[in-house]
């Protein structure tokens, strides 16, 4: 017989994490177990109340077996505790209650019961939940009860909450009264929604705005960014929260979940927020050709746009949009999409390249022409570079980074050469040694899983390339890498500087070299999955890098919950912690 599926419980406030998307969804589309049951019998051509009916009787006569098996017991256990005295009594009364909720276990043991349950049986449900109560103890409506599951549902959400934080590398513990709202506000935009709906009111976009500006008096372009965060992160960001985005003097605009605006909300972005030149759209899935178009059209200040998923966007496109941008595009990011290729790097290269200080690319699966960026990027102030990823190895080696530096290695500040694992010591030698010596103004370095570059390659790098404004160092998972070269990189001028520091999955590195290790500015460190990582060696890296904020410490088992953490220090990823 078909038994619907278990309820969870309905949230009926929309999306309010990333885990819930597919609920949403399931929601929106009206689909519910209970709307498969009524499909499945239609079409199978049952009658939907003769099998209420009989589930009913089945339960029903369950129930009496039970009680009366029960009642039985119950008696013979009284006569049998006649002469016994009151300890024996409550013994006997536990043991009847144990003994008959072990006859229900046996009864409700069959799978398809613990997996399915009746919302239509809810009378013969109510008697198998409900044994007899003993004592007060089992009693829900005891107040006793009730104040004890109050305070178990208060430490659940404490501990939720403070698991947020630690994934979120906040170390604050009072949050500021600026947060507080910040987080209430966009906690109830989409309530205000729903409710609009619900009363049949006026929904339009500029609802929400108009309310939030007569309560507030409108929202600072200060925490204009908070909002966007707090926004992206609830999966509330769309079009009629948009609204409250479109301002004339709002000159820079980071979304990092664009998933649910349309594009005419695109295009409503541009025409009411003239003034942007700085804008960030990730997940930005629904952008179509016309309103790529139309952003180019209507924000003649932009200089700067970053892309994360624009899958929609055509090759036709591509090259109509940087025709238009010609001579004005500064910096320009793209990031997991299979339609920007070959031609499209050639006609932003024609177009843009005299202009451009910035370029980044990353998974990009058309895109396999890396050599023709040495031959158009010569400006004098380019400083960021990021490459990563590519979809081939070998379309990034060391002679395309090398001659990409001997045009823009004497300004670039940052390098993000992440996944590119064709690249080997030569790059080093010949690249980074020979064309960066002298550029005292590079920030950051990030060379995650470069499995081929070794430790000699990056003694001979930091020992002959001084950084004395290195703030980010990644070295994630470069495997070859051994203790000589993070012994270098403390004795290179990038020690004073050094605030982010990234050793993750460096297996050769032993606690000989954390003793040594000492970054005077040091604020995050991450030392996942490093055998050599055990509880003395945390003691000592905290006492070796005194401004330490975060210490992240996945896969190291050999950290236990004695490890003595000073005040000030999270530390995230301990195997021992319960949170």
């Amino acid at each position: 017989m078909y038994r619907n599926r278990r309820r969870r419980g309905n949230n009926d406030q929309g999306i309010t994490g990333p885990n819930s998307a597919l609920t949403q969804f399931l929601r929106e589309e009206g689909i519910s177990a209970e709307t498969i049951r009524q499909r499945w019998l239609e079409t199978n051509g049952i009658n939907t109340e003769e099998v209420v009916k009989e589930e009913v009787e089945e339960k029903v006569e369950e129930v009496v077996v039970v009680k009366r098996e029960t009642k039985k017991n119950t008696i013979k256990s009284k006569r049998k505790t006649e002469f016994s005295d009151e300890s024996s009594d409550e013994l006997s009364s536990e043991d009847d209650g144990a003994q008959y909720r072990r006859r229900l276990n046996i009864i409700s043991k069959d799978s398809d019961e613990e997996e399915y349950e009746d919302d239509d049986t809810s009378v013969a449900s109510s008697l198998i939940q409900s044994p007899p109560r003993k004592s007060a103890r089992l009693n829900p409506n005891d107040p006793n009860v009730l104040k004890r599951q109050q305070e178990v549902l208060k430490t659940r959400k404490r501990r939720r909450v403070r698991a947020v934080n630690i994934l979120n590398k906040k170390t604050f513990s009072v949050p500021s009264l600026q947060y507080l709202c910040i987080t209430n506000i966009s906690k109830n935009i989409l309530r205000i929604q729903m409710e609009s709906e619900e009363n049949e009111t006026d929904n339009s976009p500029s609802v929400i705005y108009s309310r939030v500006r007569k309560t507030l008096g409108g929202i600072s372009l200060d925490n204009l960014t908070n909002l966007s965060n707090a926004l992206s992160k609830n999966r509330s960001l769309n079009d009629q929260t948009l609204q409250l985005f479109l301002r004339t003097d709002l000159q820079s605009l980071t979304f990092h979940d664009c998933s649910k605006i349309s594009f005419d909300g695109y295009k409503s972005l541009a025409i009411f927020s003239p003034n942007i030149s700085h804008l960030s759209l990730q997940m930005c899935g629904q952008l179509n050709n016309e309103s790529l178009l139309y952003i180019a059209e209507k924000l003649p200040n932009l200089i700067s746009l970053k892309l994360d998923g624009p899958f929609l966007i055509n090759e036709d496109t591509w090259k109509e949009f940087f025709q238009a941008m010609k001579g004005r595009l500064q910096e320009f990011h793209i990031s997991n999409t299979h339609r920007f290729n070959d031609s499209s790097l050639q006609s932003l290269l024609t177009n843009c390249a005299s202009s451009l200080v910035s370029l980044g690319f990353s998974r990009l699966d058309t895109l396999s022409n890396y050599s023709l960026l040495p031959q158009y990027l010569n400006n004098k102030e380019f400083h960021t570079l990021s490459i990563q990823y590519p979809y081939n190895e070998q379309d990034v080696d060391d002679e395309v980074i090398i001659n990409l530096l001997g045009q823009v290695g004497s300004t670039i500040k940052h390098i993000n050469l992440n996944g590119c694992q064709n690249l080997t010591d030569s790059v080093l030698l010949n690249g980074f040694c020979a064309l960066l010596n002298g550029n005292k103004g590079i920030e950051s370095l990030s060379f995650s899983e470069l499995d081929q570059i070794t430790d000699d390659g990056l003694i001979y790098f930091f020992s002959q390339v001084s950084l004395p404004n290195l703030k980010d160092c990644n070295l994630q998972r470069c495997l070859k890498i051994g203790d000589m070269a993070i012994m270098e990189l403390v004795l290179n001028e990038a020690k004073s500087s050094l605030l982010h520091l990234n050793l993750n999955s460096l297996k050769e590195l032993s606690s000989a070299v954390f003793e040594a290790m000492s970054f005077p500015n040091l604020e995050t460190l991450n030392i996942g999955f490093i055998p050599c990582i055990d509880d003395a060696t945390i003691e000592t890296i905290q006492k070796q890098n005194e401004k330490l904020k975060i210490i992240e410490v996945f896969g190291d088992n050999k950290i236990s919950a004695t490890a003595e953490v000073k005040k000030g220090v999270t530390l995230i990823g301990r195997q021992s912690d319960n949170i």
